[in-house]
């Protein structure tokens, strides 16, 4: 397959397998309606690498989810709870930011974490919000506006008045101005007119019945105007004043336990045009994916049937391990669910640098099995809008302008919880796709069988240690007492070997006065060889 991708696009990797059912995810008494999904899902997921246009990680999973007919949020027939989620980052390009795989594996993470905050504000949100706006008690602008429009008015009545009385004494003259743009050049224009019918009096061509029009209209004109011109000063010292504010803020609050929640599907996209790199999960929870988490921790009995499907270890290798991160979910051919988790982290570099990262992801893997099990979730939320309109120009328009605020806080956590039966089950090192970037990427995951079997080795050893340490004490008590016999018996010998001592003493002197012993030979090597089986050995 070619590893150049244009434009660069990593499809779906999903958690469904040729050997993963819907049942899996739903009570049990449900299952026969589910006669055609199982039919879906059981048909084998070719991984799409290369797409010829770009498909964004959340439009593809939208797109899969459409094709199963699968919606967002709750399913009332089906019992189950569906989540999708997307989180995007800016690179300029991944095959060559340091730091792009150990970027896109936290994003991966956090994209989980907000999938489980929406199913915990989906339980229940605390939620608190306000709707406010408050404009001035007497909008100056706008009484300025309506005057000055009204003598605008005013001032195109007396500019028309005019107009007439320069057509009726100088037509050719009047029909000069006509040129001149009223909206541009209002105060020339007039001021022209004027101009004009006070030569036209004093030549004698104004009529003295024409002339009253003529005072009647200059006067009016100017008063306007100088209206207007006041008007305007008031205008501009006010432009800018707020004539209207808005604001809008909502904050919601939402905790509470989450078990056995589970990624479906994962996708990734390189937008090379923006420099976004997305993750989009979808994530499903179930009454049955939770009361199998809680076998798991409580040691209660939760049976499935054996299935056609394959070991839990055979199934990993048939996923897409370049998009493999966070918590997943799988029940294997003797019916035992699994709860998994998934990490991954570049392995380029140094070996000390390889055997760090490995080492975080071995950590994260385990953590993300932990917490697909079972994690407190607190997620705070909290937006807000303001509004504010200020006044223009006169006869034009206002300005309004727009701010916008989010802050979040959300958090998964476990504390101090015993985990047991939390084993490896999947490494591989591969390329990844999109940044052409060596990673490893390790899988963890528990069952209630590996947990059940982990209690009995547990109890086991502990019985064991138990009965070691009983043994050892009953030794050292053993050999107290020993120890005590022992002294008590060498005080016994050491008395006799005075006396014998005296006694040999007194024979010596006897001998030494009558015979003399011939002493026996002597020898500086012993040898004490018992018979030895080497298989002892």
């Amino acid at each position: 397959m070619n590893n150049t991708l244009k434009p660069l696009t990593l499809a779906i990797a999903l958690v469904f397998s040729p050997t993963t059912f819907a049942e899996d995810f739903i009570p049990q008494q449900s299952a026969p309606a589910l006669e055609a999904m199982t039919a879906v899902t059981e048909a084998p997921f070719v991984q799409e690498a290369v797409s010829e246009e770009f498909v964004s990680a959340e439009q593809q999973v939208l797109d899969f989810m459409n094709t199963k007919g699968w919606n967002e949020g709750w399913d009332p027939t089906k019992q189950r709870l569906f989540v999708m989620h997307s989180e995007s980052f800016n690179t300029e390009d991944p095959s060559y930011d340091d730091s792009f795989i150990t970027k896109r594996s936290q994003y991966a993470l956090i994209t989980s974490m907000g999938s489980k905050a929406k199913m915990v504000e989906f339980m229940r949100t605390q939620m608190t919000a306000m709707d406010q706006m408050s404009a001035p008690g007497t909008d100056v602008h706008a009484a300025l506006n309506a005057k000055y429009q009204k003598l605008e008015k005013k001032i195109d009545a007396q500019q028309r008045q005019l107009m007439k009385l320069l057509a009726e004494v100088d037509a050719a003259e009047a029909e000069k101005l006509k040129g001149v743009t009223w909206q541009d050049r209002r105060d020339a224009y007039a001021d022209a007119l004027i101009k004009k019918l006070d030569e036209s009096y004093s030549a004698g061509k104004l009529q003295d019945k024409k002339l009253a029009k003529f005072e009647k209209a200059k006067k009016r004109y100017l008063e306007a105007a100088t209206e207007m011109s006041e008007i305007e000063k008031q205008a501009q010292a006010i432009k800018g004043s707020v004539s209207l504010e808005a604001t809008s803020t909502v904050e919601t609050l939402a905790k509470a336990p989450i078990m056995g929640a589970s990624i479906l599907l994962q996708s990734e996209s390189w937008n090379e045009e923006e420099e976004e790199y997305q993750v989009a999960t979808l994530m499903v929870w179930s009454p049955k994916l939770e009361k199998a988490a809680k076998a798991i921790i409580t040691g209660e009995e939760f049976p499935l049937k054996p299935k056609k499907a394959m070991t839990v270890g055979n199934w990993l290798k048939t996923q897409e391990a370049a998009t493999l991160v966070g918590p997943r979910q799988y029940v294997d051919k003797d019916g035992h669910r699994w709860f998994i988790g998934a990490y991954a982290m570049p392995v380029e570099g140094s070996s000390s640098l390889k055997r760090k990262n490995k080492g975080i992801a071995e950590l994260f893997a385990k953590k993300e099995a932990a917490m697909a099990l079972y994690a407190d979730i607190e997620t705070q939320k909290s937006a807000a809008i303001a509004m504010q309109t200020r006044s223009g120009d006169l006869k034009g328009k206002d300005h309004t302008e727009v701010a916008t605020s989010l802050a979040e806080t959300t958090k998964q956590s476990i504390e101090n919880r015993p985990v047991s039966g939390l084993s490896k089950l999947f490494t591989k090192t591969v390329v990844h796709p999109i940044s052409q970037q060596k990673i490893y990427v390790v899988a963890y995951g528990i069952s209630g069988n590996s947990a059940a079997e982990a209690l009995k080795m547990e109890r086991s050893a502990f019985q064991s240690a138990a009965s070691g340490n009983r043994a050892i004490q009953q030794s050292i008590a053993d050999k107290k007492q020993l120890d005590k016999e022992l002294t008590k018996s060498n005080a016994v010998v050491q008395s006799s070997n005075v006396s014998l001592a005296e006694e040999n003493k007194v024979k010596a002197n006897v001998t030494n006065h009558s015979v003399k012993i011939k002493s026996t030979s002597t020898t500086n090597s012993l040898l004490n060889a018992p018979s030895i089986d080497e298989d002892d050995f």
